[in-house]
C-alpha cells in the first residue's frame, strides 16, 4: 500500500487538466490517431501534446478546440469542456482557509457532462498507476458477470463504472493499467448482501477469495480488504472515495449523481486521511479471506436450501 498523502513539496495539479487529459489520450488511441498526425492538428510538436495528455504542462485552448474537433467532440461538449479548462497561466496559489474548507479555484472539479463524465471516470481509474479506494460494494474490475448485471441494471439510474451499451464507443477500448497497485477496502456488509440472490453473492464472494490467493507477499498489485462494520469511520460518510495516482499526480475522486475530483484542497486532504485511516483500521489478510470464504459458504447454503 502507497502513502495516501502526497509529499508537501508537490505542487497539486487543477484536477480539470488531469481527467482532460487521460480524455484526450483515450479518445486519440481509440480514433487510431498518432501522436503525430495530433500534434499536427494542434500546431505542437509530439512531445507537447504527450505532456498535454499527462498533465504535465497546460493545454492552451485553442489547441484544446482543435483535437477535440479532430476527435469529433463538438457543439455544447466541447463548450463544456473548454469553459472548465483551467487558464494556461494557472499556478495554485494557497488559500488561507483552514481544514475542508481549504479550495483555490480549481482544485476542485465536478464533471457533469452524463455519459461522457461517466466514461472518463472510467478511463481515470483504468489509467491510474495506483489506487486506494473504499466501495459499499464490489468495484469495477473485480466483479463477476452475474454481480455485475444487478449492479449496473439501467433501471437503477446509475451511472455505470464499466463499459456498457450507451457510454461513448472509445471507452469500450480502455484496458486496465498493467501493474497497476490497487488496494479495494470493502465495507463489511459486502459479505451479507445477497446481491442478486445468494447463488450470485456466494459466487462473486468465491471470486474475490480467488484473487485474494493470487495476492503477492509484498503487497504489490491487487489488495483486498474487509472494512468492519463496528468502527465509525469519516471515510463512510463519503461516496465511493478513492485516491488515485495518474501520470504521477495524485487526485481524489468520489463517485455520487457524478463523478468529482480534487486535488490539494482541505477535503482532498480530509479525504485522503480518512482513507490512511480506513486502511489502518481494516481487517487482516488472513481475516479478511477467512470472512469471505465464510460468507460464500453461508450463501451456498442458502441457495442450496
Amino acid at each position: 500500500m502507497f502513502d495516501l498523502l502526497p509529499p508537501p513539496t508537490e505542487v497539486p495539479q487543477a484536477p480539470a487538466r488531469i481527467v482532460m487529459g487521460v480524455y484526450l489520450r483515450g479518445l486519440r488511441e481509440a480514433k487510431g490517431i498518432t501522436l503525430m498526425d495530433a500534434a499536427y492538428v494542434a500546431g505542437a510538436s509530439n512531445s507537447a501534446v504527450s505532456r498535454w495528455e499527462r498533465a504535465e504542462s497546460p493545454i492552451p485552448l485553442g489547441a484544446l478546440r482543435r483535437l477535440l474537433r479532430h476527435f469529433g467532440v463538438t457543439g455544447t461538449h466541447a463548450d463544456y469542456l473548454a469553459m472548465h479548462l483551467p487558464p494556461q497561466t494557472y499556478v495554485r496559489r494557497e488559500r488561507e482557509e483552514q481544514g475542508f474548507a481549504r479550495r483555490t479555484r480549481h482544485d476542485h472539479w465536478a464533471d457533469v457532462a452524463g455519459t461522457e463524465a461517466a466514461a472518463r471516470y472510467i478511463a481515470v481509474m483504468r489509467t491510474a498507476s495506483a489506487i486506494v479506494e473504499f466501495c459499499m460494494l464490489v468495484p469495477a474490475g473485480l466483479r463477476t458477470p452475474g454481480y455485475q448485471a444487478v449492479v449496473l441494471d439501467p433501471a437503477d439510474g446509475v451511472d455505470p463504472d464499466e463499459p456498457v451499451l450507451g457510454l461513448p464507443s472509445w471507452v469500450h477500448r480502455l484496458k486496465w493499467a498493467a501493474r497497476q497497485q490497487r488496494t479495494v477496502l470493502l465495507d463489511e456488509t459486502v459479505l451479507a448482501r445477497p446481491l442478486g440472490g445468494p447463488e450470485v453473492a456466494a459466487g462473486q464472494l468465491r471470486h474475490l477469495a480467488d484473487l485474494m490467493n493470487a495476492e503477492t507477499p509484498d503487497g504489490r498489485g491487487l489488495v483486498i480488504r474487509i472494512l468492519p462494520l463496528d468502527r465509525a469511520l469519516f471515510i463512510h460518510t463519503v461516496s465511493s472515495p478513492a485516491e488515485l495516482t495518474v501520470h504521477g499526480h495524485r487526485l481524489v475522486t468520489t463517485r455520487g449523481f457524478f463523478p468529482g475530483y480534487e486535488t490539494g484542497s482541505g477535503a482532498a486532504h480530509v479525504m485522503s486521511a480518512g482513507l490512511r485511516e480506513a486502511v489502518a483500521a481494516a481487517y487482516s489478510r488472513e481475516k479478511t479471506y477467512d470472512l469471505i470464504v465464510a460468507s460464500a459458504q453461508a450463501m451456498e447454503r442458502r441457495a442450496a436450501s
